[in-house]
């Protein structure tokens, strides 16, 4: 599992016999300390069979905890107060409902504070059952139901360059949302190869907004080029983006592969050398996204300019170049 880079933070799977001592101090300042939950309650022998995070400031200070049992149960999420209301808290939770898809733990259930129930809902869990008390302090049950809203919440935290870790998104919705938010992120430069400019992703108001901002304020190359594998079917539906291409035809263009290497290509959208989302070979239907991953995007920016040169303007395309 990537660690979860912020920008003045991170996020990484912690060890509880390496790591144990710092998670310890944040919990017994918050748990402790703060909320007065007995010594007792707080060590309940389960720490040596959980998953555990750990948040460190950028001088590598611990300052949040959060642990995921094999019973599915995530617990002991705390963040020292100089560091709340800072999304520490949300990228914690964030990670471990990751790590939880990624090995197969489900279903995931927490014991919220009332206080926080907002803040769980926000992220796809849902109230059941009856307040109840636990150390002395009003909690409620809350399970994991909206893998949608947690994935969207997940994307919305994702910086350009900042927040690495692979994603992969296998509803349109996500994908969609991938998208806008990689070419909204975008300062230089969008490229894109798509069989047909798949009009889930392309042809959605955010990612035409952002390729106009681009567009109207290039910065010496052309910033927005687009290679297409079939230019008939946009064309016919009135693709928004042949539309944009035609009014900015200087920042916007777009190509069609050969026939022979339509076949080998990758679909993807690379974003300012650093962020990527790919459609692998052997899974169409899924998108891969990474916010920062520079040497992976270059690499794919590689062969996107190997395809550029052997591409050409299909004739449907044409006058946008006149």
């Amino acid at each position: 599992m990537p660690n979860n880079h912020h920008t003045d933070f991170r996020v990484r799977r912690a060890d509880w016999e390496q790591d144990g001592a710092a998670l310890t101090v944040v919990r017994r300042q918050v748990f402790v300390r703060e909320q007065g939950v007995p010594e007792t309650l707080e060590w309940d022998g389960l720490d040596t069979e959980a998953v555990h995070l750990l948040a460190e400031a950028a001088d590598g200070t611990a300052i949040g905890t959060a642990r995921l049992l094999p019973s599915g149960q995530i617990g002991r999420m705390a963040v020292l107060a100089a560091h709340r209301r800072r999304g520490v808290g949300r990228a914690l939770l964030l990670e471990l409902l990751r790590i939880a898809e990624d090995e197969g733990v489900r279903p995931l259930f927490l014991h919220a504070q009332v206080s926080a129930l907002p803040f769980y809902a926000g992220l796809g869990f849902a109230p059941e059952g009856e307040v109840f008390d636990e150390a002395g302090i009003p909690h409620r049950r809350m399970r994991f139901a909206d893998a949608a809203r947690n994935i969207a919440a997940d994307l919305d935290t994702r910086r350009l360059g900042d927040t690495t870790g692979v994603l992969r998104l296998d509803s349109p919705e996500a994908q969609g949302g991938a998208v806008a938010s990689l070419a909204a992120q975008a300062r230089t430069e969008l490229l894109i190869a798509s069989p047909d400019l798949e009009p889930g992703l392309y042809d959605q108001s955010p990612v035409l907004d952002a390729m106009l901002r681009l567009a109207v304020h290039r910065r010496g190359r052309v910033p927005v080029r687009v290679l297409v594998a079939d230019a008939d079917a946009p064309v016919k539906r009135g693709h928004r983006l042949i539309e944009l291409s035609r009014r900015f035809s200087s920042g916007i263009q777009i190509r069609t592969l050969p026939e022979e290497l339509a076949e080998g290509t990758e679909p993807c959208l690379l974003a300012d050398e650093v962020g990527y989302t790919l459609r692998p070979t052997a899974a169409r239907d899924s998108l891969l996204v990474d916010f920062s991953d520079s040497a992976h995007t270059r690499r794919l920016r590689r062969r996107f300019e190997l395809f550029w040169q052997q591409s050409g303007v299909h004739p449907g395309l044409r006058r946008l170049y006149l």
